[in-house]
């Protein structure tokens, strides 16, 4: 073969191999190109499918959607339902406090009645049952008292004032509250308190409702045998017990005991009451003084519940008995009262106040009222108070600010201030200068007493003339516990020196002395002009003439017959405090009320002071109003055919201006703050929740005197006045 075609079969080689190369790369890229494809395939198959996904779950949210929007509806539905039923549930607390309080205004109004009237005709079991009777109503008035305390305890607003406490006093105070509830019992009440835990320190308050919710339910279940509280001390812990020798608790139930609502025996057939709180209230209250509590139990042989407080004795190696209820922090009380007996009470709640006053003025003291801050501190600069009582919250400025003002001026820095409050805060208020912290609810004699340790109760001191001198101790120990101050004469002829050296605010006498004997220390008085009210307290069997001369000389007879003291006290406090006169043309009270029996009680109430007309419903009260022409109207607000808010607002409308402008107290078992603003609101001048007391309708009428010129003036020529507010 020649040179040329092997060149030419050689580049044909080279050219197919290229080629060949060529092909090769193609086929690469093809291979490539075909897995890119596959690739993209897969991620295209991946995203369609997420894409399906999505919108399922598109579909699915928008279910949701759909069912979030009907829950919403159901929901708003249910609220809706939720606030009327909470409507439902304000206005059967107000008609349930309306139906409770009618029936027992009934039973306090005639204990107070038969009490006052009968009292010396009933015998001594039947003046006990009408106490009876009177406590247990007052019991049901006091039973939210437990579920306001469980309330304050779950919310975390209590708390702790740490103070010295004289767990003796304590003690023995406790035991006397609980002695009541045990009278008809064979139970014997006693304290046993080791001398080193005499004194504690911690919150005296709470300390002794834990006692006393031990105490009543010991009472509550022991009907024979003791009821024990003893006290030791622990290293730093003092160590509480109360045992009793009653029914016993099943071992079974002992693990449910301090649970809220929980009884022993919750059966229809239970012979014992409650609400199953108070041993509830005793666990919080250990726990929030740090401390626990325990139980153990005898079925049929009685109980013992221990109290252990850690810590209360630290820091403290000899301890010293303290005033009940003393702050380190707190000024100390006066050695001696102060001479005024003016109480000014700032609340804003006129029935609290009327209750308060009431209270106050019945102990001898002349209350004045303010209804918010800034009228306070006016009147407190007008009447100059001896002391006191003000409540926190307000309108205008408020009870912290009035407190720290007045501490603030030289003129009331060391006036006695009593804090009354819903808040319990008594760290703050004794830090900023109150004298005394009452938490509300409280009862009015709490009051009496908290000012009575501050305030003298009365001008002058009650002198007492008695040769015998247990009888002398005997009679001013009684009256010094009753807030009086007190001196003694031995015989007549020291009675007269005294009589014309000072002037009593009373004499208690004796008849039967030897010298000068008590029916010549009277006359020798009154020859003198002297008008000093006289309280003959004697044991000698008068006759109808030495009677008719003690009554002349305007003296008050009072026999030692064992309840001789009893009855002491209660004429010292009618004659100190005020006398109503009796005339013969008295101001006369429309009293427009459904129930006789209220209309009986109000009317006995009245009686001798004010004439008393009655009406059963709103539309006859209109008419007797127009033919009567009365002076002050009493008005119930439940009331048939016409209520008590048309009535009202009836008369405000009157043409004559006579019955439009008639002062209207009124006089229902409603308790709500939305009626008495409604009855204000329609033209009621003063508002009183039954059940209510003599002395405060009385109270009350006298202040409506302030309001209407016509009352005040028949009022005062008739001589039926109260004390001055």
């Amino acid at each position: 073969m020649s040179e040329a075609p092997k060149e030419e079969l050689e580049a044909l080689r080279e050219e197919l191999a290229k080629v060949r190369a060529e092909a090769g790369q193609l086929r690469e890229e093809l291979d490539k190109a075909r897995s890119l494809s596959a690739k993209t395939m897969a991620v295209y198959q991946q995203r369609a499918l997420q894409m399906e996904i999505i919108r399922q779950q598109n579909e699915e949210l928008d279910r949701l959607a759909a069912d979030l929007a009907k829950s919403k509806k159901v929901e708003e539905n249910r609220a809706r339902e939720i606030e009327a039923a909470a409507r439902l549930k304000s206005e059967f607390l107000a008609n349930f406090s309306h139906e409770i309080r009618t029936p027992l205004n009934g039973i306090l109004g005639y204990c107070d009645l038969l009490l006052r009237e009968e009292g010396a005709r009933l015998t001594p079991h039947g003046r006990r049952d009408l106490s009876v009777v009177k406590s247990n109503a007052k019991t049901l008035l006091a039973l939210i008292g437990d579920i306001l305390d469980l309330s304050k305890i779950e919310s975390g607003h209590v708390e702790v004032v740490t103070e010295d406490v004289d767990l003796i006093v304590l003690a023995e105070e406790s035991v006397a509250t609980v002695r009541e509830y045990l009278k008809g019992k064979d139970v014997t009440l006693s304290v046993r308190i080791e001398p080193e835990a005499a004194s504690v320190r911690t919150d005296g308050l709470k300390l002794r409702q834990i006692i006393l919710n031990l105490l009543s339910n010991a009472a509550k279940f022991t009907d024979l045998g003791e009821i024990q509280i003893g006290a030791r001390r622990e290293g730093n812990a003092l160590v509480l017990e109360v045992e009793d020798t009653g029914h016993g608790i099943p071992a079974d139930q002992l693990v449910f005991i301090f649970e809220k609502f929980r009884q022993v025996d919750g059966s229809m057939t239970r012979k014992a009451g409650g609400t199953g709180l108070g041993l509830a209230i005793v666990r919080e209250l250990s726990r929030i003084l740090g401390g626990s509590v325990s139980v153990e139990s005898d079925l049929g042989r009685g109980t013992r519940f221990t109290v252990r407080l850690d810590s209360i004795f630290a820091g403290r190696t000899n301890p010293a008995p303290g005033p009940l209820g003393e702050v380190a922090s707190r000024p100390l009380a006066p050695s001696t009262p102060e001479i005024g007996t003016n109480v000014l009470v700032v609340d804003d709640d006129p029935v609290t106040s009327a209750i308060l006053c009431a209270a106050l003025e019945q102990e001898g003291f002349v209350a004045f009222e303010a209804r918010d801050g800034i009228e306070a501190l006016k009147r407190a600069h007008e009447v100059r108070p001896a002391a006191i009582v003000l409540d926190l919250r307000l309108p205008r400025l408020d009870g912290w600010s009035v407190l720290g003002k007045l501490k603030a001026d030289p003129a009331f820095a060391s006036t006695p201030i009593v804090i009354i409050s819903i808040e319990e805060q008594r760290a703050r208020g004794f830090a900023l200068g109150a004298s005394d912290y009452l938490v509300k609810p409280f009862e009015a004699e709490s009051l009496v007493r908290a000012v009575r340790r501050f305030v003298a109760p009365t001008a002058g001191d009650v002198l007492v003339v008695d040769d015998d001198p247990s009888t002398r101790e005997l009679v001013s120990r009684h009256l010094r516990r009753a807030g009086f101050s007190t001196d003694e004469a031995i015989n007549g002829q020291e009675a007269l020196l005294r009589l014309r050296v000072t002037k009593p605010c009373l004499l208690i006498l004796d008849l039967v002395m030897p010298g000068l004997d008590g029916f010549e220390v009277l006359r020798v008085m009154r020859e003198s002009g002297s008008s000093t009210p006289v309280i003959v307290l004697t044991g000698m069997t008068l006759t109808e003439q030495e009677q008719r001369t003690l009554r002349d000389g305007m003296a008050e007879i009072v026999l030692k017959n064992g309840r001789g003291i009893e009855v002491v006290v209660e004429e010292a406090r009618k004659m100190v405090v005020s006398q109503r006169g009796v005339g013969h043309n008295l101001p006369r009270v429309l009293y427009v009320e459904d129930s006789a029996q209220n209309r009986d009680v109000v009317r006995r109430y009245l009686r001798g002071v004010f004439e008393v007309i009655e009406a059963e419903d709103g539309e006859l009260g209109l008419a007797v109003a127009e033919r009567e022409r009365p002076d002050v109207v009493l008005m119930d607000l439940s009331l048939p055919r016409m209520d008590g808010f048309e009535a009202i607002t009836r008369l405000r409308a009157h043409p004559l201006p006579e019955l439009a402008t008639l002062p209207i107290i009124v006089l229902t078992a409603h308790a709500g703050r939305e009626d008495e603003a409604r009855a204000r609101a329609v033209g009621g001048d003063l508002y009183l929740t039954k059940p209510v007391e003599r002395d405060v309708l009385l109270r009350a009428l006298d202040r409506v005197r302030l309001l209407r010129p016509k009352l005040a003036d028949s009022a005062s020529d008739n001589g039926a006045g109260g004390a001055p507010k």
